[in-house]
C-alpha cells in the first residue's frame, strides 16, 4: 500500500509548479508575439532588406497565435483538470476513497 502521509501536499505543490510554468510560457509567447508585431509594424515592405524580415516575422507571429490558441484551449483545460483532481489525493489520505 502506498504511503498516505504527504501525498496530497506533494502533488498540490507539483500542480502549482506546472501552473506557474504554464503562466510563464503564456506570458513569454505573448511577449514574443508583441515583439513580432512591432517588427512587422516598423518594417518597410518596399525595402529589400526588410522583405525577408517581414515574411519571417509574419510566419512566426502566425505560429505564436496558433500556440496561444492551443495553450488557451487544450492545455488550459488539462491544467484545470489537474488542479481540480489533485484534491482527490487529500480524500485518499483521509480515507474517504477506499
Amino acid at each position: 500500500m502506498a504511503k498516505k502521509q504527504g501525498v496530497y501536499q506533494t502533488c498540490r505543490v507539483k500542480v502549482q509548479a506546472i501552473q506557474e510554468a504554464y503562466d510563464a510560457l503564456v506570458n513569454a509567447v505573448e511577449d514574443y508575439k508583441a515583439l513580432l508585431t512591432t517588427l512587422i509594424e516598423e518594417g518597410d515592405p518596399n525595402d529589400e532588406h526588410d522583405k525577408h524580415l517581414l515574411v519571417v516575422a509574419n510566419l512566426q507571429r502566425n505560429t505564436t497565435q496558433g500556440l496561444i490558441g492551443t495553450l488557451d484551449s487544450e492545455v488550459h483545460d488539462d491544467l484545470i483538470r489537474l488542479s481540480d483532481r489533485v484534491i482527490r489525493f487529500k480524500h485518499w489520505e483521509d480515507g474517504l476513497f477506499v
